[in-house]
């Protein structure tokens, strides 16, 4: 068996790493980025961004990010050599109605499906910080015939707790959207309602604990507002094929939210803001909500420093921050101090 991981981002290399050490010798990654796959190399991982290199693959794991309309899912079958007899699995969360449209391009080329070669859709799962693989969580797997299933199944059975398979790949390809935009929504209720108590002068951890006593029922954290790549483009995925004022309505009410936060500081002040990563307990700076409250901040003429206990004071410098670090803490008069579980409690 050879295979290949397309895609060396955070799912895509978290998967290649993982497979690496279940099957040694046997997979190599693959990604049109030059320098990440540059960096790779140099730490002795077997990656490539030539396509061209990769012949007689016989299990295609394809997760890139997949872009508004699925184009670098579909860039990257464009430049696969596929062979009879493979197994092509589309772990990439995907807008709904893209799998049929992997099957028209995949006919297009010749293929039979079932017969020739074996597509599946199987959406990755992953809370980083949580997990440690996105093998960890049970799959849902669907695709279109009976053969791709049982292809699918032959190869994931023995890597994940459980493996969900579904009658119709649109229900697998709806499902991680779903489950996003649920969390995406459950999060704005949290917001709405924290934001209520501190208006009435209310604790928000002590309305947690309450509510959450009951065993079936989850009142989230708060944080800077909605982030990460996942929760906000999935939501622009489902409102694309269903329209739904709960749906505007929840995205609204993020944005509000976000806009309160920065709208309680004024401007002219001295501001801490702690905590700036897209997640607590992931060092991760990219599509956090952390990094965009600063830049609005600094937008409405706030002098803005940072700290986050995952990164060191130079990284942070070294991004375009003001480390808290790089100024005499005595020196700074009346500065406001903005916590991400607690952003609009200002103290």
């Amino acid at each position: 068996m050879k295979i290949c991981v397309v895609g060396l981002g955070n799912i895509g290399f978290n998967l290649f790493t993982y497979l690496s050490h279940k099957f040694p010798g046997e997979v190599i990654g693959v990604d049109v980025n030059e320098s990440r796959v540059s960096e790779l190399r140099s730490k002795g991982y077997r990656v490539t961004s030539d396509y061209r290199a990769l012949t007689g693959i016989k299990v295609w794991l394809m997760a890139p990010s997949t872009g508004n309309q699925g184009q670098n899912l579909f860039a990257a079958l464009k430049q696969m050599i596929i062979f009879p007899g493979s197994l092509i699995s589309i772990e990439s969360t995907l807008p709904p109605g893209t799998m049929r449209r992997v099957r028209e391009f995949l006919e297009g080329k010749g293929f039979e499906l079932g017969t020739d070669i074996f597509v599946i859709h199987v959406p990755h799962r992953v809370m980083f910080g949580v997990d440690k693989t996105v093998c960890d969580t049970p799959r849902v797997m669907g695709a279109f015939t009976k053969a791709c299933l049982e292809k699918g199944r032959q190869f994931y059975v023995p890597l994940v707790p459980l493996l969900v398979e579904v009658s119709d790949v649109r229900i697998a390809e709806l499902s991680k959207v779903v489950e996003n935009v649920k969390r995406y929504i459950d999060i704005a209720f949290a917001q709405e309602i924290y934001g209520y108590c501190v208006t009435q002068g209310m604790d928000y951890d002590d309305l947690r604990m309450a509510v959450n006593s009951k065993s079936n029922v989850e009142l989230l954290g708060t944080d800077w507002g909605i982030g990460g790549e996942c929760l906000p483009k999935d939501m622009s995925f489902l409102r694309t094929v269903c329209p739904s004022t709960l749906l505007e309505g929840a995205e609204q009410a993020d944005q509000d939210y976000r806009d309160r936060i920065v709208n309680q500081v004024g401007s002219g002040k001295e501001v801490l803001v702690r905590g700036l990563s897209y997640k607590t307990g992931v060092k991760d700076l990219k599509h956090s909500r952390g990094v965009d409250l600063v830049r609005a901040l600094e937008a409405t003429g706030n002098t803005v420093w940072v700290e986050d206990p995952l990164f060191s004071s130079a990284e942070l410098s070294g991004a375009g921050f003001n480390s808290i670090n790089e100024v005499d803490q005595d020196q700074v008069v009346d500065r406001l101090v903005l916590d991400r579980q607690k952003a609009l409690d200002i103290k």
